[in-house]
């Protein structure tokens, strides 16, 4: 039962991280402007604060989900023996962390926006100028937290989908998914460092390669969390599969 409810929380967790950042001012709906742009960026979250506080919100309730599931998942790969097993704790883990990163960037925006609040309320002491200038450097810093899941987030991805595809005997749904996890980690691990590498490609290519990387991750972690919300028979508990 714990599995199944682990499973809910999965794919709830994604569809939540898929749906909820469109709605954050400056990006695709509200506002839209550069995120290379960081000043733009900056302002975007200040014009609409109530907002982004919100989205802001609900993003780091799809991570405290995520991290959830997989604390569910990381019990059958403690019981899982061969490399799959040492694979996909490793995974669960690297996952956990990523997560718990962008959940500290998730912070660091609530303060960007609170900063861009405090600006509009007029003269005094610090000046709109200064908690301006305050909330461009937390928000500069952000990024630089967020870069960390970037470089991160392909070492858990193909740890999981590797690991993940271990307790499959036979090819069907849900170890293709697997096994495509691992591809799109793949796929984003060679994007972080051509782009580490070749800095004048610009951090959009970056970005761009990276979101699709991500999109599909995140659909296969909806496929995953499907079967283990039917009880397919690989995520039974007492299944050890290597």
């Amino acid at each position: 039962m714990a599995i199944k409810y682990a499973g809910l929380a999965l794919i709830v967790g994604v569809v939540l991280a898929f749906v909820v950042p469109v709605f954050m001012p400056g990006y695709a709906l509200i506002d839209p402007v550069d995120q290379t742009n960081f000043v733009a960026a900056r302002d975007a979250l200040g014009g609409s604060a109530v907002l982004a506080h919100w989205v802001n919100f609900i993003t780091l309730i799809s991570l405290l989900l995520m991290i959830s599931a997989f604390l569910s998942l990381y019990s059958l790969a403690g019981r899982q023996g061969g490399m799959g097993g040492k694979l996909l704790r490793f995974g669960i883990i690297a996952s956990i962390i990523e997560w718990s990163i962008l959940i500290i960037a998730t912070g660091m925006r609530h303060f960007v926006i609170h900063l861009m609040q405090r600006s509009e309320l007029g003269e005094g002491s610090p000046s709109p100028e200064e908690f301006q200038a305050a909330a461009l450097a937390v928000h500069t810093d952000m990024i630089a937290v967020t870069l960390a899941f970037v470089a991160l987030f392909p070492l858990a991805s193909i740890a999981v989908g590797l690991g993940l595809s271990t307790r499959f005997a036979s090819m069907d749904i849900y170890k293709g998914a697997a096994y495509v996890m691992a591809a799109a980690g793949i796929l984003g691990l060679v994007n972080f460092l051509f782009a580490m590498s070749a800095p004048d490609l610009g951090i959009q290519s970056l970005l761009l390669i990276n979101n699709l990387a991500l999109y599909v991750g995140g659909i296969c972690f909806i496929v995953v969390g499907y079967g283990m919300y039917r009880g397919q028979a690989e995520f039974a508990e007492e299944n050890s599969a290597g």
